[in-house]
């Protein structure tokens, strides 16, 4: 079986979402997980997540020192997000073991990767994404060798990226994610720089590299609730890689469970993580947004209701 590990790196406190991530980790035994992190440590983490304790600073300097940036501008860690294509660089000594290697985030939950990414992907592919558009810093795998950790210095602009404290989006698009999902090419956009989808998708067109770009993953929800059960996830029937729920967990009527226990099976809907039983309850009602209810009810208002209040 091909080795995966994949790598986070999270600074300031574990968020409290962190269980269900740890949950899912455990239930997919032959991957390994890499958190360097100065949260401290993960009592309650399965055996194939390991804590790497680590600061900012340790990481600017492997940067300088692996990667050869003078001034690795990493002063806050949403920064990294721009040196997460140089991870295997970075952290080779704690990768070099493995035969691919891949970034995670951690606001999510996985369903059995192994069903998704199987062995004759693995064997087939060099760079593996979650989306078909472009490369997702939310997951993606890289064949660990010196080919493949050192493609993001095929990008013109790599070194003035890690070297400025603005956030480029590097590991994806440059921000470009409507316009390739719209159908449009990277190679025809003029972004304000080369991102690492654009230098992927330039040596995938001239033939040197073996990539598989999919939909594995969601970010949204089209209508079916999502169902995980032992590890396996579920958008109604059918299968997903993960749920990466970054676009709800800050709205105000997006709850979070306080299980001390993640149950065996739950249910994820636009308004937080429920139990059997609880999705359809009072539990699920009190979630509703409130802007769900207020349209609602402003479209069984009357005209001449609507006429005289004060903000018409």
């Amino acid at each position: 079986m091909t080795s995966i590990c994949l790598v986070s790196c999270y600074f300031g406190s574990w968020p409290r979402y962190i269980n269900l991530f740890l949950e899912s980790c455990r239930y997919n035994p032959t991957v390994d997980f890499l958190l360097f992190s100065d949260c401290g440590p993960l009592p309650e983490s399965p055996p194939n997540v390991r804590v790497v304790e680590m600061e900012l600073d340790d990481i600017r300097q492997r940067a300088r020192e692996n990667v050869g940036i003078k001034e690795p501008a990493i002063h806050r860690p949403f920064k990294l997000c721009d040196f997460r294509p140089a991870f295997g660089v970075i952290f080779e000594d704690y990768l070099s073991d493995y035969e691919f290697w891949g970034h995670t985030d951690v606001d999510l939950v996985y369903g059995k990767i192994r069903d998704i990414v199987n062995e004759d992907i693995l064997n087939r592919k060099e760079i593996i994404s979650g989306k078909k558009y472009y490369l997702t810093g939310w997951f993606w795998l890289f064949e660990n060798n010196d080919k493949i950790n050192n493609l993001f210095r095929r990008s013109a602009d790599y070194e003035a990226v890690m070297s400025s404290e603005r956030n480029f989006i590097f590991d994806e698009c440059a921000g470009a994610w409507d316009q390739l999902i719209g159908g449009a090419s990277i190679l025809d956009l003029n972004t304000e720089i080369e991102s690492m989808t654009e230098v992927i998708r330039r040596e995938e067109q001239a033939g040197r590299l073996r990539t598989h770009f999919a939909n594995l993953g969601r970010e949204i929800m089209n209508g079916d609730p999502y169902t995980w059960e032992e590890g396996a996830l579920y958008e109604g029937e059918n299968e997903r890689l993960l749920f990466h729920f970054v676009l709800l967990k800050n709205r105000y009527y997006f709850t979070f469970p306080d299980w001390e226990t993640v149950p065996s099976r739950f249910h994820i809907l636009p308004t937080g993580f429920y139990r059997d039983g609880e999705q359809e309850g009072p539990s699920y009602l009190r979630a509703l947004p409130a802007g769900k209810i207020a349209r609602r009810w402003w479209q069984q208002t009357s005209e001449n209701v609507k006429r005289r209040l004060p903000w018409r």
